[in-house]
């Protein structure tokens, strides 16, 4: 069995898309990991509720708890930092935190955002970023964890398929991985996702796990895959292979 570590911006980044691949993966034995640098506080949905900031990251935190234990998470660890102010952080303390956190977990693969963060949100393109960096540091100095880092990716929605205009796909050249899920993967994923009582109008007016289809994309960040794998798992580099990946001496 093998180890992920996704790390994500908010509460709900992982249930926005990547999900059923979270579910798939338990399913299957493997160890999930999730760390999520904000209690997302700053959320408008907090003034349609009208909660204080402390009051929505409460609210948030324990809708958290209640994703891991519907997805049988290994781990949850919710940090602290300014929901939507990651940009005006230090990134090397962002970076410390996020290698601190490898180290514990010692994760085969890392998952984030892609470099334009689908959404476009500062925070997401921060936590790219940082952990990109986190990754390469990591490789410079001949850490073995992780062996790969991957990039959650949406695939070109078909013509017919109602997808948010603000939401950037990758290319298909990118795309390295498309993970097979099945019914239960994404029914387990829509259990998770509606956790999130307070963005409950959001799930349904966007209704984000409808467009997934059969599978979840992901970029490799440094490796070509191609066709692409059906595992983050297939083929994973050994420490030979990751000697001329970025960061590597």
């Amino acid at each position: 069995m093998a180890s992920l570590l996704y790390i994500f911006p908010h509460p709900d980044d992982e249930c926005f898309g990547p999900v059923p691949a979270l579910a798939r993966q338990r399913r299957a034995g493997h160890e999930v990991h999730l760390l999520t640098l904000t209690r997302g506080e700053a959320t408008s949905q907090r003034e349609r509720l009208g909660y204080s900031k402390d009051e929505m990251a409460a609210a948030r935190y324990q809708e958290m708890q209640d994703v891991a234990a519907t997805l049988d998470l290994n781990s949850l660890t919710v940090l602290e930092y300014p929901d939507g102010g990651l940009a005006e952080l230090n990134p090397l303390v962002l970076e410390d935190e996020i290698v601190s956190y490898i180290h514990t977990y010692e994760p085969d693969v890392v998952v984030t955002y892609p470099v334009h963060g689908i959404s476009g949100h500062p925070d997401h393109l921060v936590a790219h970023a940082v952990v990109k960096r986190a990754v390469c540091a990591l490789r410079r100095d001949g850490a073995a964890a992780p062996r790969r880092l991957a990039f959650y990716a949406l695939s070109p929605a078909p013509d017919d398929t109602d997808r948010p205009a603000h939401l950037s796909h990758s290319p298909p050249a990118l795309i390295d991985c498309q993970l097979p899920i099945r019914d239960e993967d994404l029914e387990t994923g829509r259990e998770a996702l509606h956790c999130y009582e307070t963005y409950r109008p959001v799930i349904e007016e966007h209704r984000p796990l409808d467009t997934i289809g059969d599978h979840v994309s992901f970029e490799v960040f440094a490796e070509r895959h191609d066709p692409p794998l059906s595992s983050l798992l297939d083929r994973l580099p050994t420490l030979d292979d990751k000697k001329g990946l970025p960061g590597a001496p």
